[in-house]
């Protein structure tokens, strides 16, 4: 048996896993299988010494396990470097091909199954393991027993450790129970006892009883979990490259976006390349991946479809620590801009009903790069913003912006223009860039006859207003609304009917 630790991993390649298997195999034999022997004499004979290397080490498990019938049990495999791993699940493999009746036995977290199945294909059966309050108690037992610090501990606290965090954690995802045990209630049991890891972690980080009094009752109260998900964004970050960026940026827009994003939504989101002219759909990473990079902290939503963090606090402390995601709107205001402004995206203006089912991130891009660029606009989303206005009104992110405050209508909104959307969303920057261009039609009015005016009249923007109201030959008049600005108070108030401002 071994058990993979993430605190270990410098130590736990792939050779010295494999070498400690083999250890207790050998252990457990009532004689040492003479080709074993005689390969540890030869190697005695090397410069140095060295000890055997990954495929003699193999070699030798091959031979013992054809010969006893043998059981290999691996706990927490996620734990493994992923490089290690895969050379110790393609031993693992090798060892089966020569042994059919070795059984291994393998406890991980459901991001590195398909790695699991790919890698043993054709001889891997999966079992969902479900936490119950019996097993969290056992668990957190099992915790108390390994205090390294005991003196910070005592019989009241115990027992009220082993009360609360089962008591709470079950409250949290108490619908996880009703129904069938589907896969999304799965993911619900596995991020549940996620939480009771790193509950108790925290709590014996502490080195006073009161210490760990004050840190259970902030954890019960869904707080106090910061130490423990920085460790996790630490583990994140540790795998380097790509997998390190493809995590964190997921991390980034589940916590940041502007509603749930669906798989296929933030798979295309990570794969834009900010600025390029095109889409490269060799570059959308799968859900298994992604899953993966994101070390346990993501879970999906069956039910939904959706992406989601594995609980509510989660979400609070990368909303309260935003350092590790940069200018996080900025980025996604510059990733939905350059998706909407791809030679694939604009094709769709060609087509009346253009089949927009390989381009999932469309409608998200189309109706919130506003928002993001409205929090934080960069120079670079500036540009890009203007580069999509070129050819606006044929652009089919307008007609799905237009459609959606506009949904009883059934023209094409075709004179829905640049200004009118930057007026909608906000952008005081954007407008202000906007009726400087030359041929700028700051009266321009959409097939029902609203002009920018009315669309920033209408979403509330009052630095939108001031700059229009501010340039010559404005048309006030606004049909269907009245908008008077209170400048005591700033704000807009909005009434029905047709008149003046």
């Amino acid at each position: 048996m071994f058990y993979f630790d993430f605190a270990a991993q410098k130590e736990q390649s792939s050779t010295s896993t494999m070498g400690a298997l083999l250890r207790q195999v050998v252990g457990g034999l009532a004689e040492i299988p003479e080709e074993i022997s005689r390969a540890y004499h030869e190697q005695k004979k090397a410069l140095g010494g060295r000890g055997p290397q990954l495929p003699e080490i193999v070699k030798m498990l091959q031979t013992t396990s054809s010969k006893e019938r043998t059981f290999i049990c691996i706990d927490a495999l996620d734990e493994c470097v992923p490089g290690h791993r895969t050379k110790f699940l393609d031993s693992l493999n090798q060892i089966l091909q020569k042994s059919p009746g070795t059984r291994i036995f393998v406890t991980r977290r459901p991001h590195i199954r398909p790695e699991i199945e790919r890698r043993l294909a054709g001889r891997v059966a999966s079992l969902s393991i479900l936490s119950k309050r019996d097993d969290i108690i056992r668990y957190l037992r099992s915790k108390l027993q390994e205090d390294t610090t005991p003196d910070a501990m005592d019989n009241n606290l115990e027992a009220e450790i082993l009360r609360k965090i089962p008591e709470d954690i079950s409250e949290m995802y108490v619908e996880a129970t009703l129904g069938k045990p589907d896969q999304a209630c799965t993911d619900r049991y596995i991020s549940r006892f996620l939480l009771v890891s790193l509950n108790i972690d925290a709590i014996l980080q502490e080195t006073t009883i009161y210490g760990r009094r004050q840190k259970l009752s902030a954890l019960t109260d869904g707080l106090g979990l910061g130490d423990a998900y920085g460790a996790t964004l630490d583990r994140i970050k540790r795998q380097g490259g790509e997998k390190a960026r493809l995590g964190m940026a997921a991390l980034m827009w589940i916590s940041h976006s502007e509603r749930p994003l669906k798989a296929g939504e933030l798979c295309h989101a990570l794969a834009v390349e900010i600025g390029s002219p095109d889409l490269n759909t060799d570059n959308v990473p799968s859900v298994a991946i992604l899953m993966l990079c994101c070390q346990g902290l993501v879970v999906v939503d069956k039910e939904a479809s959706t992406l989601r963090l594995i609980h509510f606090t989660l979400q609070e402390y990368l909303r309260a620590h935003p350092e590790p995601f940069g200018a996080a709107h900025s980025i996604m205001a510059e990733t939905c801009l350059t998706y909407l402004n791809s030679q694939e995206v604009k094709a769709f203006s060609a087509s009346p009903s253009p089949d927009t089912q390989h381009t999932p991130f469309l409608e998200y891009s189309s109706l919130y790069w506003g928002v993001h660029a409205k929090r934080d606009l960069s120079d670079r989303t500036k540009q890009l913003a203007l580069k999509l206005f070129d050819d606006y009104n044929n652009h089919v992110s307008a007609k799905i912006l237009y459609r959606t405050q506009k949904p009883y209508l059934s023209r094409d909104p075709s004179l829905f223009c640049g200004l009118h959307s930057a007026s909608f969303f906000g952008i005081a920057q954007i407008v202000a860039s906007l009726v400087e261009l030359e041929g700028c039609d700051i009266n321009q009015t959409d097939c029902e006859g609203s002009t920018p005016l009315v669309w920033a009249a209408k979403s509330g923007s009052e630095e939108v207003v001031k700059i229009l109201l501010g340039r010559d030959g404005v048309n006030h008049k606004i049909v269907g609304f009245r908008a008077i600005i209170f400048p005591q108070t700033s704000r807009l108030s909005f009434g029905s009917f047709s008149g003046k401002i």
